[in-house]
């Protein structure tokens, strides 16, 4: 079962921190589409400048897991934005409510395996 949760693990956690990755080189690209994106589902355009920073912040405290209540707060941001994502686009009918919420998944997974697949094994010596 361990190695179903590491597989599970490192497929979630590619999933959704290699989106949040490729956002970010849409947002340094692409600025100013982004920013009206950011406009038009509601959210204040700053917040492109904003996420620019903090998600490849996140991506490498989950990845890193030092300290581990950074990684902690990474997932809850990843958690709530990806909410708040899927909120925004299904109130104005799109089917990116379905992506975002798909990524929402890859977090939960990812949360809930990270220490199944990352923890050592314990080995008694004898």
């Amino acid at each position: 079962m361990g190695d179903v949760r590491k597989v599970l693990y490192y497929l979630a956690t590619l999933a959704f921190t290699g989106f949040y990755l490729f956002s970010v080189y849409g947002y340094l690209t692409q600025h100013d589409f982004w920013a009206a994106e950011y406009a038009r589902l509601g959210y204040p355009a700053y917040l492109v400048g904003i996420m620019s920073v903090v998600k490849p912040l996140g991506v490498l405290a989950v990845w890193v897991r030092r300290p581990l209540w950074l990684a902690q707060l990474a997932y809850a941001g990843f958690f709530y934005h990806l909410l708040l994502a899927a909120n925004a686009h299904f109130q104005l009918g799109e089917s990116a409510a379905l992506l975002a919420v798909g990524l929402l998944a890859c977090v939960v997974v990812s949360f809930l395996t990270q220490n199944a697949a990352r923890t050592p094994a314990f080995r008694p010596e004898g």
